[in-house]
């Protein structure tokens, strides 16, 4: 993916703990990029971090840092609503920022100490995180035997999503939220009128009408092919 970049010193790449590690850091250190991602807590090789278990006996806002053994990948882990650890092979730790959370012991927001690091992560992250904290708001939940089910309604509600992210853009302000669009994608579907039989062979459609709900032909969006003066 970092292939078309032609100038690495240029760009500062931020991405999330499925592919990150020491060596993948080091490599694009290499390589000229400045790389930051979380890492899974089995991924920091030797380096002599706290344990989650160990770091949530503390208060929130607390964190714990190190460098690797030859010092060019620096891991951080910090105690937020859960232990987050984050690789880096050129941000720091310091200057600490403020991170607002609720917590419920007080039953008001509060705020704690938050290391640069994942100030710069939340930033710059941000449009993969809110992707997937909109799929996970209304996933589907499909029980089987099949693995493949998993990925197929993945798939189904990221296109879900994508497709109200678009139309926020056309509508702005009066655009529905998102429960409210994929209900109306589903009640549009169910109106569908497709004209073939229940059995025998499938008969040929006389107009593509039937096919569409007058609440997309008449929209005024474009769908359908009109006359032109040009």
């Amino acid at each position: 993916m970092l292939h078309c970049i032609e100038k690495p010193e240029n760009h500062c790449v931020y991405f999330d703990n499925f592919f990150t590690s020491k060596n993948l850091l080091i490599h694009l250190r290499n390589l000229g990029f400045r790389a930051t991602g979380t890492v899974r807590e089995n991924r920091v090789g030797y380096c002599p971090l706290l344990s989650s278990n160990e770091l949530k006996k503390t208060i929130r806002g607390n964190s714990d840092y190190q460098l690797d053994r030859n010092g060019v990948v620096l891991f951080v882990r910090w105690h937020d609503n859960r232990c987050v650890t984050i690789g880096t092979n050129f941000d720091k730790v310091e200057s600490l920022g403020a991170a607002t959370r609720y917590s419920r012991q007080a039953s008001k927001n509060t705020q704690g100490q938050q290391p640069a690091v994942l100030k710069a992560y939340n930033t710059y992250m941000g449009g993969v995180d809110h992707n997937d904290w909109l799929v996970e708001k209304y996933a589907m939940v499909i029980r089987g035997k099949k693995w493949y089910w998993v990925l197929f309604t993945c798939m189904l509600v990221m296109a879900f999503v994508n497709a109200w992210l678009l139309y926020r853009l056309v509508y702005g302000e009066n655009a529905l939220d998102l429960l409210d669009f994929r209900r109306s994608v589903g009640v549009t579907y169910l109106k569908l009128e497709t004209g073939r039989p229940n059995i025998g062979r499938p008969m040929e459609y006389p107009s593509s009408q039937l096919r569409v709900i007058p609440d997309i032909r008449f929209d005024g969006i474009g769908h359908m092919i009109d006359k032109s003066s040009m």
